[in-house]
């Protein structure tokens, strides 16, 4: 029953993790193609609220309680699945921080072309860019994370499974 409830607690935390990220990302690009400061504005507020009070605590619980489902199951952290999908979760992670600060600098841009009725300038843009390549790069990986999660494989096993 315990592996039961850790496994349930682990997969809501996933939806929470993988649904408010892509959730937030979609919304702040699509605001961004506005061009409208003060669209942009409220919307990186809100992605920026989101991200830090519920995406990033559910990353927190998918350590967690991935810790704890690989400890009740019995599983070695040399399972190569797990391992593979924990280097990849680091990853995916140490661009978190980064994305945060970006997420919170496109909010100060937007909220200062408010404040001054300037339009957004070329430094928006760049810091935008490096945003949304970082965020492909972050749900790429967690798009590979779900798919080992599923198939307790590493890509490199499937693709081997499937040939």
């Amino acid at each position: 029953m315990l592996y039961l409830c850790l496994k349930y607690l682990h997969v809501i935390a996933a939806i929470f993790l993988f649904g408010f990220g892509m959730g937030s990302y979609l919304y702040l690009i699509a605001a961004s193609r506005t061009a409208n400061p003060q669209v942009i504005a409220h919307v990186a507020r809100m992605v920026v609220r989101f991200d830090t009070w519920i995406t990033t605590p559910a990353g927190f619980i998918q350590i967690v309680s991935g810790y704890l489902l690989m400890k009740v199951s019995g599983l070695p952290m040399s399972t190569e699945w797990i391992l593979t999908s924990l280097i990849i979760f680091l990853c995916v992670g140490s661009l978190w921080l980064p994305v945060l600060v970006l997420q919170k600098r496109l909010h100060g841009m937007a909220l200062s072309a408010v404040e001054t009725g300037e339009g957004l300038d070329a430094q928006y843009r760049s810091v935008y860019q490096k945003w949304f390549w970082m965020g492909v790069m972050g749900f790429a990986g967690m798009f590979v994370i779900v798919m080992m999660m599923v198939t307790k494989m590493t890509p490199m096993q499937l693709i081997e499974a499937v040939a």
